[in-house]
């Protein structure tokens, strides 16, 4: 299962690097945004109406009031709008993160191919030292009892003083069997 994984991520790596462009989802963006009215403050403040909510982009700053060009650091399509107005590609707005170079640098290390196991010799179990596992100390303070095992019977408390079993001397409430009154 791992290894056909192992190819699929390596074919997917090879067939990214040679096809890298403006994804679908950002040419949506591009017609979306002939719908919008748009109102200009100056020449990089403008005002984005769309079904009465209004939206402030600032292509200097490249922020737009909706959030998510600051979130993806692509142009929404209100900021596409506004740069379409302002007649600039809308792909200078873009962060160099989607650009193709950066892309294909990506994908540029390949995936290397790994021989079958049952052509590698394995290691003699004389070779191999398994060392046992390093314990850490827990944090807070040790128990004072242990934990008794499951047949094991607690001992049982005798009172020195009446006896009898299941209490000690201290919490011994029958009266004092010595004649002497010590």
């Amino acid at each position: 299962m791992v290894d056909k994984i192992r190819v699929q991520m390596m074919e997917m790596a090879a067939k990214r690097k040679i096809d890298a462009a403006f994804t679908k989802n950002h040419r949506k963006n591009l017609q979306k945004m002939r719908s919008l009215a748009i109102r200009r403050s100056d020449g990089i403040k403008f005002e984005v109406i769309e079904s009465m909510k209004t939206y402030a982009v600032d292509l200097h700053l490249q922020t737009c009031s909706c959030g998510h060009w600051q979130l993806v650091k692509i142009p929404c399509k209100h900021a596409c709008a506004a740069i379409g107005s302002n007649k600039e590609a809308v792909t200078q707005y873009v962060s160099v993160f989607y650009s193709t170079e950066v892309y294909r640098a990506a994908y540029e290390r390949n995936i290397q191919p790994i021989p079958t196991f049952d052509m590698l010799d394995p290691p003699q179990p004389s070779e191999v030292l398994i060392k046992p596992p390093t314990t850490k100390r827990l944090p807070g303070r040790l128990r004072k009892r242990r934990i008794h095992s499951r047949g094991e019977v607690d001992h049982a408390y005798i009172c020195s003083r009446c006896k009898q079993t299941g209490h000690n001397r201290r919490t011994c409430s029958n009266p004092s069997h010595n004649p002497e009154g010590f």
